[in-house]
C-alpha cells in the first residue's frame, strides 16, 4: 500500500521520491512490486501529480487509487485514465466517514480540513487502513480542529499507529487531539521539512518519547 508517494519535486522545501525509486515504482522493483492499494489524502503537488500518478496506476494494474473527487478531476484532466478508470474512486466531501473494501484492505476515510486558512477549501481525506492485523491511521495535511475530532470519535478505532504531521506532537491543540481524541498506541511524525526545526524535534522527544519522526526516504519501521 501507498499513500501520498505518487508526487515530485515541486515543493524543494520538503522531501520527494528520488528519480530512481519512482523508477522502481513504475517498474513494480521491490518493495513496490505489489501495491494493492493506493491512496492519496489531497491534491497538494507534495502529495500528489497527476502524471506521477497516472503512470504509477497505468503499470500497477494490481493496485486500486482512492482519493478526493478532487484528486480524480485533477488525475482526468491531465492523464488519459482510461485504461485504468474503473480501478480510479474519488470520494465526495460528506460529514460522515465512509468504509471501503480493496483487495482485502478496509479503509476507513473521512474529510477533515486541510491546516491553514489559505488551503481550509482544499478537500483533505484522513484514512484508517486495516491491514495485516493493524489499524494505521494517516492524516494528511489535517487541521487540528479538536471539535472535529471529537465528532470523528477516532480512538474507537483502537489505533496502533498513527502518522500524524510532526506539528501536533509540539503544539497544545495538537496534543489536546492525540491524547484525548485518537489515542494510538505508536506515533510517527510526518511532513517534515528538509530544514531541519531542532526545537520542534525537542519538543516532540519531551512530550512523545517513544515517538518517530520521519527525515530522511526509505525509512523502515517495523510492528
Amino acid at each position: 500500500m501507498l499513500i501520498d508517494a505518487l508526487f515530485d519535486d515541486f515543493y524543494e522545501a520538503y522531501l520527494s521520491p528520488s528519480e530512481a525509486v519512482m523508477a522502481d515504482m513504475k517498474a513494480s522493483a521491490r518493495p513496490f512490486n505489489n501495491v494493492a492499494l493506493t491512496l492519496t489524502t489531497h491534491v497538494h503537488r507534495d502529495h500528489f501529480e497527476a502524471k506521477t500518478a497516472g503512470d504509477f496506476i497505468k503499470a500497477h494494474q494490481e493496485t486500486q487509487f482512492l482519493s478526493t473527487e478532487e484528486v480524480v478531476t485533477e488525475l482526468k484532466s491531465k492523464y488519459d485514465t482510461k485504461s485504468f478508470e474503473d480501478r480510479v474512486s474519488g470520494k465526495r466531501r460528506i460529514i460522515e466517514k465512509m468504509s471501503d473494501t480493496f483487495n482485502g484492505i478496509t479503509v476507513h476515510s473521512f474529510f477533515i480540513n486541510h491546516a491553514g486558512t489559505r488551503s481550509a477549501a482544499i478537500e483533505n481525506l484522513g484514512f484508517i487502513i486495516e491491514i495485516g492485523g493493524k489499524k494505521v491511521l494517516h492524516l494528511g495535511d489535517s487541521d487540528m480542529d479538536i471539535e472535529r475530532y471529537s465528532a470523528l470519535n477516532l480512538s474507537q478505532y483502537k489505533l496502533d499507529v498513527v502518522l500524524v504531521p510532526y506539528w501536533y506532537m509540539s503544539s497544545d491543540d495538537g496534543r489536546e487531539i492525540l491524547d484525548n481524541h485518537i489515542k494510538a498506541k505508536s506515533l510517527i511524525g510526518i511532513h517534515y521539512p528538509k530544514a531541519p526545526s531542532p526545537a520542534a524535534l525537542e519538543a516532540i522527544s519531551t512530550n512523545y518519547p517513544s515517538a518517530r519522526v520521519f527525515q530522511k526516504t526509505l525509512t523502515e519501521v517495523q510492528y
